[in-house]
């Protein structure tokens, strides 16, 4: 709700503001020279945030998957992960 309160104001009240640079119906105002690194560094963000996020995914998976081995093998044993933790942890 605020973003769109806050581009109409920009564009109201442009005497203590710049008009838009970029999102303009007659195209963008902005120096080429400034536009293209701005656009690559966004869709590399945006990259990054998907990477990231399918990594997270796949880290989760994963530890269902282990969680459900864990359960399949009994209870009563810890899985390998936390055996070798217990044994770091004894020093």
């Amino acid at each position: 709700m605020d973003l769109p309160i806050i581009k109409f104001s920009v564009d109201w009240w442009n005497t203590l503001h710049q008009p838009s640079s970029i999102i303009r119906l007659d195209g963008p105002t902005i120096d080429s020279s400034m536009l293209w690194p701005l656009l690559v560094m966004v869709l590399a963000f945006e990259l990054l945030f998907v990477t990231l996020w399918l990594l997270g995914i796949d880290a989760r998976l994963a530890e269902r998957r282990t969680h459900a081995l864990w359960l399949r093998r009994g209870a009563s044993e810890p899985a390998p992960a936390a055996q070798a933790q217990s044994a770091v942890a004894r020093g």
